[in-house]
């Protein structure tokens, strides 16, 4: 019998394997059948905010511990990029490292006092986030441009500069990115870390009680969701180019965020790259599609995508996929 099953082990995790090559290579030629720049652009996005998405994840969906204010963490990263472009001119890539010890320091000093309280003292203290760092931003005009914002030099095209004549070499960057977040999410998932913030998520009493730190794991975790959303947020200044208050620590990007997470699954480590996949498409369609008093139909769609979801299938389109990847998959994990 064990013979049995040790070889049958390895034919078990084949479809997982397959299934990894399958979406490297869509990823990766998706300039061949992305045949102009706007769905490039569009895929570019994908990549960054589903990215920024899963971060958030790591923290809202696998421990519960829902923050309304990652996006700071986000604008860290902008900001960053910008600052060390236009005052110092250095390159992005230097500002990359300084915007994640930056955000994890924020994080710090939000999660260090917030997680020893019960309730959601946490959510509360990362909603406070948001309008601080925009008047931060918005009042610091030596540093950041102010309300005008920081638009970033023109500098020679390569990846050295972050800028490119066209948007396919910065969607390799962002794919790299995105590949690497996956990783991050999928060992976390499955580590011993996944296993207790799995256990917070529950019954946060009977995993004190089973000897789980709360306090140690979400902390640990929100250092590891900052550190990722900071970066998503230094590429994606190094991709727009140009940063301002607005753009930086908006509510609208926070919600999808969350959103993303949602529609695709809190419980799966790959869910909010679904549900990236699927609304910025339809966003931007409504955006272009759709003027005047039109346009609040993107938001309604949003909001009817939620309400089925959340009444027809609660734990999001990663809900209807497991059991097509446990069917090829011989029932492993997701």
């Amino acid at each position: 019998m064990a013979t049995h099953k040790t070889l049958h082990a390895p034919a078990a995790r084949l479809p997982s394997a397959v299934g990894w090559i399958v979406f490297l290579i869509a990823v990766f030629t998706a300039p061949i059948y992305l045949d102009n720049q706007y769905d490039l652009r569009l895929a570019v996005l994908v990549c960054l905010l589903g990215g920024a998405s899963i971060g958030w994840n790591l923290l809202g969906g696998y421990a519960n511990q829902i923050s309304l204010g990652h996006i700071t963490f986000f604008g860290i990263g902008m900001y960053t990029v910008a600052i060390f472009q236009t005052s110092l001119q250095l390159s992005p890539w230097l500002a990359i490292p300084v915007a994640v010890l930056l955000s994890v320091a924020v994080a710090v000093l939000i999660g260090w006092p917030s997680f020893r309280l019960s309730g959601h003292y946490f959510a509360l203290a990362t909603l406070a986030l948001l309008p601080v760092s925009e008047l931060v931003a918005s009042g610091w005009e030596s540093l950041t441009g102010g309300a005008r914002g920081l638009s970033v030099p023109i500098l020679p095209s390569g990846l050295a500069t972050l800028q490119f004549d066209t948007p396919e070499p910065f969607f390799y960057v962002a794919a790299v990115f995105l590949v690497i977040v996956l990783v991050i999410a999928r060992v976390v998932r499955f580590s011993t870390l996944g296993l207790r913030l799995s256990a917070i998520r529950s019954n946060p009493e009977a995993a004190t009680l089973a000897g789980v730190n709360q306090f140690r794991s979400k902390m640990t975790t929100l250092m590891i969701s900052a550190a990722i959303v900071a970066v998503a947020g230094s590429l994606y200044g190094a991709f727009l180019q140009y940063v301002d208050p607005r753009t930086a620590f908006s509510w609208d990007t926070t919600l999808s965020l969350v959103l993303f997470a949602i529609v695709g699954g809190l419980q799966f480590w790959w869910g909010p790259l679904l549900g990236a996949a699927i609304l910025i498409p339809i966003n931007e369609y409504a955006s272009l599609q759709l003027s005047g008093n039109l346009s609040a139909l993107g938001q309604l769609a949003y909001g009817v995508i939620l309400l089925v979801l959340i009444i027809f299938q609660p734990r999001g389109l990663g809900g209807l996929l497991q059991a097509l990847f446990q069917r090829f998959d011989g029932g492993s994990r997701t």
